[in-house]
């Protein structure tokens, strides 16, 4: 792990151990081993630090992985099951945070972010491009089952995308909110009904 990266999870470890984001410069030091001016080489202040672990962990903790949904496989049923299973699963992981060993569950990270994460620059306008590219992508594979006759073709392919990200959207708020223990395990209980809405019924 290079040195910037090491400074970045350190903090981080510290604002989970002490719940807030008020971090002084001795106690990075002390966490990491290396001397205040051997942080001030890699950051020229607090925000700086702040604003790199705002980005790597709280705002692309919000993106998706389009392009490795992509290659999930399998018919309308599965595609859709497969896709939206992995997608809970990446959100219950967050991003890999190499120099801590404790299982800490990845809200933990979020909610101590949080604050900082919507005062980030452009954050909104973020969260709802990513959640757009995400529609893209189910509208997509929507159209596709939809022409082969496995999805019902009374409404529009970005309806029914929408509704699957108001599922999504709901389980996650669950988690976020309520503290649900699995995601994907609440996905599976509902997902049987959500196909019955949408699946092709010959007449």
């Amino acid at each position: 792990m290079d040195t910037r990266q090491l400074i970045l999870e350190k903090t981080l470890k510290l604002m989970i151990e002490k719940e807030n984001s008020i971090i002084s410069i001795r106690e990075i030091s002390s966490a990491t081993g290396i001397a205040i001016g051997g942080i001030y080489h890699y950051f020229s202040n607090k925000e700086e630090i702040y604003n790199e672990i705002t980005e790597r962990y709280f705002i692309n903790y919000f993106k998706f992985n389009i392009d490795g949904l992509r290659q999930i496989r399998g018919d309308a049923k599965e595609k859709i099951h497969d896709v939206m299973a992995e997608i809970f699963k990446q959100k219950e992981r967050g991003i890999e945070i190499e120099s801590i060993d404790e299982d800490i569950a990845y809200r933990e990270i979020l909610l101590v972010l949080t604050a900082k994460g919507f005062v980030y620059e452009n954050s909104i306008e973020f969260f709802h491009s990513s959640l757009k590219e995400l529609k893209e992508f189910f509208t997509e594979i929507i159209g596709e089952c939809q022409k082969n006759r496995q999805i019902r073709q009374d409404f529009s392919a970005e309806d029914i995308a929408e509704s699957l990200i108001i599922m999504y959207l709901g389980i996650q708020y669950r988690w976020d909110v309520y503290l649900i223990d699995n995601m994907v395990s609440v996905f599976e209980d509902n997902f049987e009904l959500e196909w019955e809405k949408i699946r092709f019924i010959d007449n």
